[in-house]
């Protein structure tokens, strides 16, 4: 009997040394996969996304490029990776300025709302390139489907939340274009191109006015112009 318990032990150690093991490689790994893409996040953004290559972020992760291809197959999958991060940020901020508890009449959730993206332009000038750099490229071929799933989706969630102060607009009268998706992008698109505009040294000396200024107006002359 004793020696019958003394084998157990022995098997019930060494199926616990296995899963510790186990467990240990799983946050090797996760941590090797971190720090590939810390590296990626710090290239990306002192360099721009088109001209860095995976040797690039091979070398600043102190890793072959052989390591970077075990983890992500694609420098574009890399990309929405870090695309996720800021989308993350995004959605986060949006929520808060919706303020889903508040009794706020709509123009304010809109104007909130309008703020927030600039506030997120202002904060995360990183992500919101990288945002700009996912939209021109080529990535959807160039990436795995579930992650460029993963990637709408999450931006999907973005817009939901101006879309529900549009659908609220439109119950208050103050909003009367019918597709609250139409108009969430209508102020989307809109916004973007001031962000875009001032981007530029030249363009803004032509334009002369301060970032708030315009996108201040551009705000109120989009939620006014979908009332009529």
């Amino acid at each position: 009997m004793t020696r019958g318990v003394s084998c157990m032990t022995q098997s019930g150690n060494s199926n616990g040394q296995l899963r510790g093991t186990a467990s240990r490689r799983e946050r090797e790994r996760a941590q090797r996969r971190d720090d590939i893409l810390r590296a990626a996040r710090e290239v990306f953004f002192q360099r721009g996304f088109h001209a860095v290559t995976v040797d690039d972020i091979a070398v600043a992760a102190e890793v072959g490029k052989g390591t970077v291809y075990l983890y992500f197959n694609t420098k574009e999958t890399i990309l929405a990776h870090l695309l996720l991060e800021g989308l993350d940020r995004l959605v986060a901020d949006l929520k808060i300025a919706y303020a889903f508890d508040e009794a706020w009449d709509a123009h304010t959730r809109l104007h909130r709302g309008a703020i927030a993206y600039l506030k997120f332009f202002q904060n995360n000038p990183e992500y919101y390139r990288l945002i700009m750099a996912f939209d021109r490229g080529q990535f959807q071929a160039a990436i795995d489907p579930a992650v460029y799933q993963e990637v709408l989706t999450r931006s999907l969630d973005g817009i939901e939340w101006l879309e529900r102060a549009v659908k609220q607009a439109q119950v208050e009268g103050l909003i009367t274009i019918e597709n609250p998706r139409e108009a969430a992008g209508v102020l989307w698109a809109g916004l973007n191109g001031v962000l875009v505009l001032l981007s530029h040294p030249l363009r803004a000396e032509i334009v002369a006015t301060d970032l708030d200024s315009l996108y201040g107006t551009m705000t109120e002359v989009l939620i006014s112009g979908l009332g009529k």
